[in-house]
């Protein structure tokens, strides 16, 4: 979760301080993130989908021997892949917070109030950089997927080398 935080304030930062380098010249680049986030998020749920079955797979493929042979060990593996489950069920739910936070910071940054404060353009560039770090973000809960699924392909591995 720090590392969550850390990733999403850093990219804000760097979100704000592009339109701020740049006096808001890089606003476009930030109104079209919405539609690329909810692509990125059906494809994400559906590789979720995949890799939680796989998982589930990986789970039924350990040899059921070795709960009688080590007890230790079965419990170890079977505890690990469980983890890497609720794993994958977190980091759904985070894309879906990420995608309706990206959402309302989007539709509040297109309120006409703002407009007509004399800070607006500062307050439209906080609504757009929240945007930007919400898709940072959840390009990095795609690439802790991944290195979960090169995990339970590993282990996979190495059931297969020392099954029943």
């Amino acid at each position: 979760m720090l590392r969550l935080l850390f990733v999403f304030l850093t990219s804000f930062s760097l979100s704000y301080l592009l339109l701020w380098g740049t006096g808001g010249e890089a606003s476009p680049v930030f109104g079209s993130i919405n539609s690329v986030l909810f692509v990125l998020g059906a494809m994400f749920g559906a590789l979720s989908l995949a890799f939680f079955n796989y998982v589930e797979g990986v789970m039924k493929d350990v040899p059921k021997k070795l709960k009688v042979q080590n007890f230790e060990l079965y419990s170890l593996v079977v505890g690990s892949l469980t983890d890497l489950k609720r794993e994958v069920i977190s980091n759904v739910l985070l894309v879906v917070v990420l995608l309706l936070v990206a959402f309302f910071a989007g539709a509040v940054g297109e309120m006409d109030f703002l407009y007509r404060l004399s800070f607006s353009s500062y307050l439209i560039w906080g609504m757009q950089s929240v945007r930007g770090a919400c898709f940072l973000s959840v390009i990095v809960v795609v690439c802790v997927q991944l290195a979960g699924f090169v995990t339970a392909n590993s282990l996979r591995a190495e059931v297969s080398m020392y099954g029943e």
